[in-house]
This record gives C-alpha cells, sequence and structure tokens, in this order.
C-alpha cells in the first residue's frame, strides 16, 4: 500500500484522532458532519475535483474487493467465472434495448452490468465525500462504518479505453459515457480492477494513494439523520419511485437526537461519543 504519511502538518491539528492500522494505513474517526467537512476542506478539496474520490462501506471489516472477485467462483477460474457472466449478461440484456440505445464497447457493457447488480471487476466510487459517508453508514448498525479516499491524478487514467477492460494490467480511474439517473445522483465514477481477488488498496497504482476515515458504530444513526436533513437519502441518491418509498418508511421510523452535541472548531473536538 502506498501511503501519505509525510502530509500531515503538525502545526495545522486538524484531526480528531490519529491512528495507524496494521498495515500503516493512516485512519481518521469521523463523529458527525461536520468533522468530516472539516477535515474534507482541508485535506481534499484543495485539489481540482476528481483528484480524490471517496467510497463508503458500512463494516470497518470490508475490504476494496471487487464484486466478481468475492463470490466462489466453484469450478471455474476466476477470469472464466467472470467472462461467463459478462457474456452471458450482454447476450441477453440486449432485449431490454433497442438497437440505438446498445452500450457500444466493452467498457460501457462493464459499467452497464455493474449499475444492474452484476458482479463486475469495477467499484463504485464518488465525487462527493457525503455520498460516501451515506453508504459507509446506512447498513450495518452495530458495526463500525468505513470511507475511503483514494487520491489518483485524472489525466493519467480518465477514459483510459486503449484496451479491453479485461486486459488492463493495474487499476483505472472510469468514466462512462451511460449516465443513468443514479449514477449522475450519486456522483459516481468507476475504479477497474486489475487484479480481481486483491484489495484495491493493495495494488495501487504508483502515482494513486488512499486514506481511510472509521465511523464508530455508536454514531451512525445520528450521521444518517443529519445526512438526511442534508438532502443525502435514499430517494435523493436512487431516484425513482423505489427508493422514495424506502425514504419515506425509514423516515417514519427515526427522530432527531435528543442529545445535541455542542458545536466547536475541530482542532479543539477531543473525544467521540461511544
Amino acid at each position: 500500500m502506498r501511503l501519505m504519511l509525510d502530509n500531515l502538518d503538525s502545526r495545522n491539528n486538524k484531526y480528531r484522532r490519529l491512528c495507524l492500522s496494521e498495515t500503516g494505513a493512516k485512519m481518521q474517526t469521523i463523529c458527525s458532519v461536520q468533522d468530516l467537512l472539516s477535515h474534507t476542506s482541508v485535506r481534499y478539496f484543495r485539489e481540482a475535483r476528481g483528484r480524490w474520490i471517496f467510497r463508503g462501506l458500512s463494516d470497518a471489516q470490508f475490504e476494496l474487493i471487487p464484486s466478481v472477485g468475492r463470490p466462489n467462483p466453484g469450478k471455474l477460474t476466476r477470469e472464466k467465472y467472470e467472462q461467463s457472466l459478462f457474456d452471458m449478461f450482454c447476450r441477453e440484456a440486449r432485449g431490454y434495448f433497442n438497437s440505438s440505445s446498445l452500450p457500444c464497447d466493452p467498457w460501457e457493457w462493464l459499467s452497464l452490468a455493474q449499475h444492474h447488480g452484476l458482479p463486475t471487476r469495477l467499484i463504485d466510487w464518488t465525487h462527493n465525500p457525503l455520498v460516501a459517508l451515506y453508504f459507509a453508514v446506512n447498513r450495518h448498525p452495530e458495526r463500525d462504518g468505513q470511507l475511503f479516499a483514494l487520491h489518483s491524478v485524472i489525466k493519467q487514467s480518465e477514459r483510459e479505453r486503449t484496451c479491453s477492460p479485461f486486459e488492463i494490467t493495474q487499476a483505472a480511474k472510469f468514466y462512462p459515457n451511460v449516465i443513468t439517473p443514479r449514477i449522475r445522483a450519486q456522483e459516481g465514477v468507476f475504479v477497474v480492477c486489475a487484479q480481481l481477488e486483491t484489495a484495491l488498496d493493495q495494488v495501487l497504482p504508483d502515482t494513486w494513494n488512499v486514506e481511510r476515515l472509521v465511523i464508530p458504530s455508536s454514531i451512525k444513526k445520528d450521521l444518517r439523520y443529519e445526512l438526511f436533513r442534508l438532502g443525502i437519502h435514499t430517494s435523493s441518491l436512487f431516484p425513482g419511485i423505489g427508493g422514495l418509498a424506502t425514504r419515506i418508511t425509514w423516515q417514519h421510523t427515526v427522530s432527531p437526537p435528543k442529545e445535541i452535541r455542542e458545536l466547536q472548531p475541530f482542532a479543539q473536538a477531543q473525544t467521540c461519543r461511544f
């Protein structure tokens, strides 16, 4: 893993708590939306949009392994399992589109398959850290969540299509041409992985870096409510009647937090409420 351990300014104490994981990855604990916004404004928003992208996972034990690399492939090799899934999807999905709207190449087919839930070598990321925070807190209330921040230089990986996505030798950032309402709402971008069974943070390209923020399980419920009041919720991220129904159902199960956390400068906040 390639780390950015030299970028913490000791004169500028902006971090609530800093520790090192077993792999040496820098970790930051986030205990409120204010925490995240304070941290991102100092750490991530001082470069052009797209240099840092974000991904939230609701379980801190989950790894950055693409979905096609997780299931048991049975008697097939991982590569043959992936190819079988993809070929069958491309063949049978054609019946749901007219000829003018069919994806134009394997990259677009791959993004369409990912969008509809097929296991692929793509990993979903977002330009918006609040969207990533939502996915870190919306499930598994009993487990800590995590938010990854990935630094990648846009010009070295954007729209990289000189070869098949199944033949790349290192991870690449991928902006699909087929922009669905969901991708637009989530400000989505994909990372296409070269190694299917290895966590992305273990095999980063030389110019990429990753950081990890931890969200304590005890604060997930309050964070999700804060995000809801800021317009980040199921019906805004999943446009359509299904997202609306899910959000309305959830909304009738929650209420504002009884305890009002005192707002204070990020540098002065010393402890989290566990």
